[in-house]
């Protein structure tokens, strides 16, 4: 029994370090993607790409090496804050996106639009894509914004951001 057991203790600490591994690999790369200044950044206009007006508007930023896009950003607008979306790519396949959600502050019982506090932020890790394996971590609670199921409902993002860039 004891040597049952220390078996899975040590199994359990080769797939937590092998995991941390991955966060630091991914981590890596994404510092390296931000400090690359050989990226050509692209803006686009959410609304035209997606045929739906917010009352905040909405951007579409894409940065590309060449035909590779590597990290893509949409923020959206609404009437209470804005949502974001960063994905991060190594050869076009997600290794890391970050969800945010922003509320606008409340000052003397109205909104204050000058004020912008993050209510909600989640990390997602991908370990691998195709299988939707990956690790999140979630900061706080979203007020008014829904969250994705599956790393699979972020595609149209990464589409969009290709179709944008190649036309």
């Amino acid at each position: 029994m004891k040597k049952t057991f220390a078996i899975i203790l040590t199994l359990i600490g080769f797939v937590t370090f092998g995991q941390e591994n991955k966060l630091d690999q991914i981590e890596n790369e994404i510092n390296s993607i931000n400090s690359d200044s050989t990226f050509t950044k692209s803006e686009f206009d959410w609304a035209e790409l997606t045929g739906i007006t917010t009352d905040g508007g909405g951007i579409l930023k894409v940065w590309q090496n060449e035909n590779q896009i590597c990290k893509i950003v949409e923020e959206i607008g609404l009437s209470y804050g804005r949502v974001k979306t960063t994905i991060y790519l190594q050869n076009e396949i997600p290794i890391k996106i970050i969800e945010t959600e922003e509320n606008f502050g409340h000052k003397n019982g109205e909104i204050n639009y000058t004020e912008l506090n993050e209510v909600f932020r989640a990390n997602i890790y991908i370990f691998d894509w195709e299988n939707d394996d990956g690790k999140i971590e979630r900061i706080g609670k979203r007020v008014l914004s829904e969250g994705s199921c599956s790393t699979f409902d972020y595609e149209p993002i990464i589409e969009r951001a290709k179709k944008a860039t190649s036309e």
